[in-house]
């Protein structure tokens, strides 16, 4: 039980390390940040912009963005302003990106020289693991328990930041990698072309089937024991 407490209590503060990262980047540009959410699932509090859920495991920053709002008839003089689908190319590339770079430098902190490799390792072992989940993701959750069991707090956080940014690099649409990708690709920025509405859409599943596939290693695992 205090192995898994300490799983949740290091994955919820590397995810408030990682959205704080994309906030503070977006209102140091100058734009508007409408929602900070820390996990998923019920509501529990409320303060202002930022909302915790139940389940810590997750978040999202929503940024003023007229894609998904849409423009008033009598707006104000400057209201592109502070909308993040107005901003340069460029930066909308680096803000999804901050919350992977804050990430890697907690893990470059406390992991120093196994930082890098485990970065590195994390990518094929998300996806091996996600394919093969009763066997190598079964192999990868005893594994991920017993750096839990032999390391404090601290190793386990900088571990499970390089793998939390290595996941977060993947190229899927929900993901900082996926989003700094599409934003390279699209051509108009201040709209959301339909290809791109179809594509999230179709890979959110793929994303769920992940997570579920995960979810059965884990189960796998604890049955097994």
């Amino acid at each position: 039980m205090l192995i898994f407490l300490k799983f949740i209590a290091a994955i919820a503060l590397l995810v408030c390390i990682h959205l704080f990262a994309m906030a503070a980047l977006g209102r140091w540009w100058g734009i508007a940040v409408r929602k900070v959410s820390l996990g998923f699932g019920p509501r529990l509090l409320s303060l202002g912009i930022f909302h915790l859920h139940a389940v810590p495991l997750g978040g999202s920053v929503q940024f003023k963005d007229t894609r998904e709002e849409g423009v008033p008839l009598d707006k104000p003089p400057g209201y592109f302003d502070d909308a993040f689908n107005h901003k340069p190319r460029a930066v909308q590339v680096l803000i999804p990106l901050a919350g992977v770079a804050a990430l890697i430098v907690v893990a470059l902190v406390l992991r120093q020289g196994a930082a890098v490799p485990s970065l590195v390792h994390g990518f094929a072992q998300f996806l091996t693991g996600a394919l093969d989940p009763l066997t190598t993701g079964r192999q990868l959750v005893g594994g991920a328990r017993d750096f839990a069991g032999q390391h404090t707090f601290l190793p386990l956080l900088g571990m499970l930041a390089a793998k939390l940014a290595a996941v977060n690099l993947l190229p899927l649409p929900l993901l900082n990698g996926g989003q700094a990708l599409l934003t390279l690709v699209t051509r108009d920025l201040r709209e959301t072309p339909a290809w791109q509405r179809k594509l999230t859409a179709v890979f959110v599943w793929v994303w769920l089937v992940l997570i579920a596939s995960w979810l059965s290693a884990i189960l796998a695992y604890v049955e097994g024991r």
